[in-house]
């Protein structure tokens, strides 16, 4: 019996008085309100159980409504941090940027998440070919031009080629990251399956010819903005000279060109690489079995880490930097490489100890100085939701792991890594509490006395850091004279939902019909239509025949639009899933009748622009395919008279009248003009006559 009524504070006064005044909305027969009438004792009995339930739901703590919700498919969303892709202005012969280099934008911090290799590769042209007419496009590698490159023409047709040429490329195997900036005029849904539109093939020119890519083309075939990310193949990339600039040459055929709206560039980005809005304060690296690793991350300067050794033994033991060439024991060495790159070495002959032969040998914990201070979080007790305080905000739960310290059988300290969530029996159960920045035991597992330690630990901005395209990166912890930017906005950001967000999301949820019951339904679900950009819908029930005539109209380049055939499928096939099965649904096509508005109208002399004025005011009333006006709506010659009347250069309205072309569709009701359901008006001829009173 949940309701949106009883998500709100109502006592049971208020539900019956509700009720009661809902009545003749439901029944013309029912006339009787009085408590004697049985139906209204029906009505307070059950007001008295919706107010019983309310008094259960507000006692409920927040972990209870949160299952709750849970239970009717809103789960809370965790944080999440957003993501960036970067491009580097550089002219030189390579750099290495480390896994883990911070890059500050402001007071936030984006991260990297893996070493990228910087070299001078640069996209230096863009073509089209269509029957070997080459066209080329490279001016959209100006930022500062405004025009924009219809690189498959207004009509684009299976076969088009689309040539990018670079001054260089990846070597065989390497992932490659470009972004294309298309222009979005016009808001598409949100893409659930593979798009109908558009289909490209990509390769890379290599000396037996073009050969094909392994492509992520989050494009969807150019329809919108996005990445492509390429993995380019075991062949190398060879020099193209087939057109007027002369390159390494990666292109695009169009095998499907069905575009509703067809696809117009405004830049293209080439050889980036990601970053991510997190600020580790803390890292866990981990290392197959080896007498020396090498680790580069800047993290290592602040000189504060813990080396553990998986041993034959098969548990982790914590070692010591050597201070004694003659000591035995559990000890590395550390030779210091650069800034940030250290290797270190291990000895087991002479000293004893070392790394067994596993895939996760070695595992390395860095601290910056704050987390270090408090790394120590305490001993686990044993009782139910137990909880440790985090010294730090907004923790990103993927990052996050904690290191267990506990007794082995011989007496010896083992360690174990354990991240948040394990329902491995005997492990260490435990949650993030985000909000308290706490963490609580669920289940303590065999790990009754342990003590517990920070290991990995990053923090987000959340939303923030879905920062907007343009934005300068500085390289954190030395002077860098590579500048850093991001051709694309940052995405993916977000905070940790609260109970009142999957509270509303809930309310959200059962208001929305799945099923299509009312006019309004209908209109929702067609505007909603994964993959389409729909401009307007109407939807109009015949009773008398139980069936529904739906008016849509599609946004598109020409502005007179009709829905195409594949509009035509994809709307149908999503409104029979959820139409009432003894409902008929009908498409319909829009239908534009052009209105002609004649008159004599008397403006002030020396008024400059007055025709400009009175036929800009005219235009815009009688348009109703760019105003907010729906099909079949009234025009009303009253409105557009006062319209004119208000404007500042008008005197007075000598005569005025609006005819549409077309009687039928668009006939007169008195001096207005009553459209169709899926007529839309829109200005024909003016024939105004401006004159002066003197």
């Amino acid at each position: 019996m949940l309701s949106n009524d009883l998500l709100k504070a109502k006592t049971m006064d208020d539900l019956l008085t509700d009720a009661r005044m809902q009545i003749p909305l439901y029944s013309k027969e029912w006339t009787n309100f009085n408590p004697s009438d049985p139906a209204v004792t029906v009505l307070e009995s059950m007001s008295y159980v919706a107010g019983i339930q309310q008094s259960f739901i507000d006692r409920m703590p927040a972990s209870v409504q949160e299952k709750m919700y849970e239970l009717a498919g809103c789960k809370r969303l965790g944080s999440r941090c957003a993501r960036v892709l970067l491009q580097a202005d550089y002219e030189g012969p390579g750099m290495t940027i480390p896994s883990g280099q911070k890059f500050s934008v402001g007071n936030m911090i984006f991260e990297t998440n893996r070493e990228n290799h910087i070299t001078s590769n640069k996209i230096i042209g863009i073509y089209s070919v269509n029957d070997r007419n080459v066209t080329d496009y490279s001016y959209v590698l100006d930022p500062d031009m405004p025009l924009k490159a219809a690189v498959f023409g207004t009509k684009p047709q299976s076969q088009m080629e689309f040539y990018i040429i670079c001054n260089g490329m990846a070597e065989p195997g390497e992932d490659l990251i470009f972004y294309l900036t298309l222009e979005e005029l016009f808001k598409r849904n949100e893409i659930e399956d593979s798009q109908p539109f558009a289909e490209l093939q990509w390769q890379l020119f290599t000396k037996k010819g073009f050969v094909d890519i392994r492509t992520k083309d989050y494009t969807e075939g150019m329809i919108r903005s996005g990445e492509l990310r390429f993995k380019l193949p075991s062949n190398a990339a060879a020099e193209y000279t087939e057109l007027p600039q002369k390159g390494y040459c990666i292109r695009a055929v169009l095998k499907k060109a069905n575009y509703d709206i067809p696809p117009r560039l405004i830049g293209i980005s080439g050889f980036l690489f990601e970053v991510w809005q997190r600020n580790t304060q803390s890292i866990c690296y981990t290392f197959p079995y080896s007498n020396s690793i090498e680790v580069y991350s800047d993290i290592l300067e602040a000189g504060y880490w813990m080396m553990f050794c998986r041993e034959d033994d098969g548990h982790y033991h914590k070692y010591s930097h050597l201070a004694d060439e003659n000591l035995r024991g559990r000890y590395y060495r550390v030779n210091r490489l650069g800034f940030g790159n250290f290797e270190i070495s291990f000895d087991k002959e002479k000293y004893g100890y070392g790394p067994g032969n596993y895939v996760n040998a070695v595992k390395l914990v860095a601290y910056n100085e704050e987390i270090m201070s408090q790394y120590r979080l305490g001993t686990v007790y044993g009782y139910e939701n137990q909880r440790f305080n985090i010294p730090a905000d907004n923790i990103i739960t993927e990052s996050f792991s904690l290191v267990a310290e506990t007794e082995g059988a011989d007496g010896e300290k083992i360690y174990s890594f354990i991240k948040p969530g394990s329902e491995e029996e005997f492990d260490l159960n435990y949650v993030i509490v985000e909000e308290d920045n706490q963490i609580k035991i669920l289940d303590a597992g065999d790990y009754i006395g342990a003590t517990i330690y920070m290991c990995a630990c990053a923090t987000t901005a959340g939303s923030s850091g879905n920062i907007r395209a343009g934005a300068g990166f500085v390289p954190v912890g030395y002077d860098s004279p590579v500048s850093f930017s991001n051709p694309a906005p940052g995405a993916g950001g977000r905070y940790k939902d609260q109970l009142a967000d999957i509270k509303r999301n809930f309310i959200k949820s059962i208001n929305e019909h799945f099923t299509a019951v009312e006019a309004g339904d209908y209109e929702r679900i067609v505007k909603s239509t994964p993959g389409l950009c729909i401009h307007k819908v109407k939807a109009v029930m015949d009773n008398s025949k139980n069936e529904v005539q739906i008016a849509v109209k599609p946004y598109g380049v020409e502005e007179r639009t009709v829905m195409s055939p594949i509009y035509r499928e994809l709307i149908t096939k999503r409104l029979e899933s959820r139409r009432l099965l003894a409902t008929k649904i009908q498409l319909v096509q829009p239908v534009y009748v052009e209105v002609i508005c004649s008159g004599t109208i008397f403006v002030k002399p020396h008024f400059e622009g007055s025709r400009e004025a009175v036929e800009r005011t005219v235009r815009e009333h009688l348009d109703y395919i760019n105003s907010d006006r729906n099909f079949g709506d009234l025009l009303s010659f009253d409105e557009l008279f006062h319209k004119i009347e208000a404007l500042d250069c008008v005197e007075l309205i000598y005569n005025l009248s609006c005819t549409s072309q077309n009687g039928v569709l668009a006939p007169k009701l008195g001096l207005d003009i009553q459209p169709k359901n899926n007529v839309l008006l829109v200005p024909g001829e003016i024939r105004i006559e401006l004159n002066t009173l003197e």
